[in-house]
């Protein structure tokens, strides 16, 4: 292959000047740098971007740890879309990204850092459901890590979340200002700030209208359809059950959903339903789901660009940036719908 120094010798200049010009560096001539890039265009030169990198001890490029129990980020609608927010603030820098395989409770250290290890990264984006020990051994290893839609309460180490405690809040005050004054909550049964967030939110909303938060309203459960949908039957069983009930996924959302059909009612006639995230599905369930847009993309965005900070040297402050989300009314509530707002952008973003 032709190097550097075959440029230089055809274009009659310096390997130093070839390599200025043809990384667009001041203090060459326009007729120079043309030159220089039509000598490497007619050999077909490829910068050695491995051998740069090696000689300013950086990879240039970013790890994406995948949570705990996810099958793939590919496959989750929610993480999806983080991912592809991770993936423009990537395109648009000198960085690549290398994404190690989803992982599993037990899984040792040795094994993720060879995916993820210095001289591989620069710096880890972990999304999701996290193993401290995972950050632990990465920041131990010299490198920076981010966490994304998570964090970890005590530690310095930075992170992007979603205001899921205001969420749960604006969605519990949209039913009780419907008229509901019974509004259960499907929250999830989880050892990480998502379940205790979620589940603030919803008793501070009971709380500014003065009332009491019925403990039998509260159902905790894992996330997913099936145990949504379990719950939701749980609630439907008390002899006074909700008129609403708020989920804190929209998957959870659909398995209220399932479980209200399966009793013969309706939404929202009998049982209005909420959920969070605004996955793609949620405004093509029957009827269509009223939820709270999270800024998926932008979370993945800002991630991303604070861990390119951090690679250099930057210190992002402060340690946890949170982004809040937008109420899209649909039908599921029984409130005249409204027009969703555009994607991709929050309606604001605060800091904690």
């Amino acid at each position: 292959m032709p190097t550097i120094r075959d440029v230089a010798r055809l274009a009659g200049v310096s390997p130093a000047t070839a390599s200025l010009a043809l990384r667009a560096r001041p203090g060459v001539r326009a007729l120079t740098r043309k030159l220089v890039e039509d000598v490497a265009t007619e050999l077909r030169y490829v910068p050695n971007l491995t051998g740069r990198r090696l000689a300013r001890g950086r990879a240039d490029a970013l790890g994406v740890i995948q949570g705990l129990n996810m099958t793939t980020l590919f496959s989750d609608a929610f993480y999806r879309l983080v991912l592809s927010g991770v993936g423009e603030a990537v395109h648009a820098s000198d960085y690549s990204l290398v994404i190690a395989p989803a992982l599993r409770p037990g899984v040792g250290v040795d094994h993720l850092m060879r995916f993820v290890g210095p001289g591989t990264v620069d710096g880890v984006l972990i999304v999701g459901v996290l193993d401290p020990e995972w950050v632990l051994a990465i920041l131990e290893r010299g490198l920076t890590v981010v966490v994304v839609d998570n964090h970890l309460p005590g530690t310095k180490v930075p992170a992007v979340v979603h205001d899921y405690r205001g969420g749960a809040r604006l969605v519990t005050e949209h039913l009780l200002a419907l008229g509901h004054r019974r509004v259960g909550l499907v929250g999830a049964d989880v050892a990480y700030p998502f379940g205790w967030e979620t589940q603030d939110g919803y008793r501070d909303a009971l709380a500014a209208r003065g009332l009491d938060c019925d403990p039998a309203l509260v159902r905790l459960t894992a996330i997913g359809v099936d145990a949504a949908a379990a719950a939701t039957h749980g609630l439907l069983d008390l002899p006074d059950p909700p008129t609403a009930v708020v989920t804190v996924t929209d998957m959870m959302a659909i398995g209220a959903l399932r479980a209200v059909r399966e009793r013969g009612l309706r939404v929202p006639e009998d049982l209005a339903v909420a959920g969070m995230d605004d996955v793609e599905i949620s405004a093509h369930t029957d009827p269509p789901l009223t939820t709270l847009r999270v800024p998926k993309e932008e979370m993945g965005r800002l991630a991303a660009e604070r861990l390119m900070a951090l690679s250099r040297g930057e210190s992002p402050v402060p340690r946890i940036a949170e982004l809040s989300g937008t109420l899209i009314v649909r039908k599921s509530c029984g409130a005249a719908g409204s027009d969703p707002a555009p994607e991709g952008r929050a309606t604001s973003l605060g800091y904690a």
